[in-house]
């Protein structure tokens, strides 16, 4: 069996890089990273006219040899499902949260012991948000060739230049890990960064019903709870509607219209015209969503939801935020941790809300390292101001 090989020497690292085509030889390199103690991982994909990614190629790279593999080509990648699912072996990554979705939903593997340099650059002080090209600059002094936004991953062959940029999205995410982690356990908080990523994928992972989703719609707050009712439903049905056809949630109706909807006393076919819903959506879904209005019309009110009020207009709202954004800036001075990697303006909104007893959005990053270190001092000081 001949194997499709090359040798990346940019940058003055030498490294062999392996295209994965074969199944069988998946099943051994699989069986190899079952026994590492840490892969860098990287992927792929597309995903302009769908809801779900298209994923279009895997790398790894276990410090030794790089690996393209090709999904397209390999149609069982179970033996691969083995090393995400694995505790023993650690999976890095940069910036996670669409790599992990396109690996979960693709293939509904569990996915576990995931370390993100993102999250580590940010709670190590290197700069929040950072990306792989300016991490790897920032620690190893190197500059990276711009990346290929507008590549078409999906497309077979694939180029040289798709191979080395591909190849090197992992070629240097080990050793930035390597000193993301020395700096992290020696500053004690390693384990802040291995939380916050299992809680992105708990996210993707653990997606139950769709009840609060309409509280993303901007401007929610201006309608009344028989709107909110409807509004509700409606955003419920096109989350599930754009999972079951695979489409993005644009293509059925966008969020501004939707709003428009709910407000109008007796919607029609003419109505969605007017607020500028697609024609073809208009065709294939509007009697859905019109049925589904009139049924949550017949909704007694009790089982209405509550209304959402803007945060700025809750009553001590302002200054809330401000005494728990003062508190958070303490603790993160106690325990060197970067202001922004503890806590951001939408995490302080969300505890005053839920403390306020408000339906609200859940945030991931709510989660107990965070409430371990915040919680007891964020109640205090907001019982010290009542």
């Amino acid at each position: 069996m001949s194997l499709q090989r090359f040798e990346l020497d940019h940058h003055s690292e030498s490294v062999s890089v392996e295209i994965v085509t074969q199944a069988e030889r998946l099943q051994e390199l699989c069986e190899s990273w079952l026994k590492q103690e840490v892969l860098a991982i990287d992927t792929e994909f597309e995903r302009t006219n769908t809801f779900f990614h298209r994923l279009a190629l895997i790398q790894i790279f276990d410090g030794h040899e790089i690996y393209l593999i090709d999904p397209l080509q390999i149609d069982q990648l179970d033996p691969f499902g083995e090393v995400l699912s694995s505790s023993n072996v650690l999976k890095t990554l940069h910036s996670c949260s669409e790599d992990l979705e396109a690996l979960h939903n693709s293939y509904g593997y569990e996915i576990n012991a995931v370390f993100d340099t993102q999250i580590a650059a940010s709670i190590s002080g290197l700069g929040q948000m950072m990306g792989y090209g300016s991490m790897v600059e920032a620690m190893l002094g190197l500059t990276l060739d711009k990346e290929h936004t507008k590549t078409d991953w999906l497309k077979r062959p694939l180029s040289e230049e798709q191979k080395i940029y591909a190849a090197q999205d992992v070629q240097f995410l080990l050793p930035c890990f390597y000193q993301l982690r020395e700096t992290l356990l020696d500053k004690g908080h390693y384990g802040f960064v291995i939380e916050d990523t299992e809680s992105i994928y708990r996210a993707i992972a653990n997606l139950e019903t769709f009840d609060k989703a309409y509280l993303k719609v901007k401007g929610a707050f201006r309608l009344t709870q028989k709107q909110l009712n409807r509004l509700q439903k409606i955003v419920s049905w096109g989350e599930n509607l754009a999972r079951s056809k695979n489409i993005p949630k644009t293509f059925i109706f966008r969020d501004n219209q939707l709003l428009e909807i709910c407000q109008t006393e007796k919607p029609t076919t003419g109505l969605l015209l007017e607020v500028g819903c697609n024609r073809g959506s208009i065709r294939r879904y509007g009697s859905d969503l019109l049925n589904i209005i009139a049924q949550a019309d017949e909704q007694p009110e009790s089982e209405w939801p509550q209304e959402v009020v803007a945060f700025h207009k809750l009553t001590g709202a302002k200054q809330k935020l401000k005494t728990l954004k003062e508190e958070a800036n303490k603790v993160a001075q106690q325990h060197n941790i970067p202001e922004e990697a503890l806590s951001n303006k939408r995490l302080l909104e969300y505890y005053i809300q839920t403390d306020m007893g408000l339906m609200v959005r859940s945030n991931q990053f709510w989660n107990s390292w965070r409430q371990e270190l915040l919680q007891p001092r964020f109640e205090q000081r907001l019982a010290e101001n009542t």
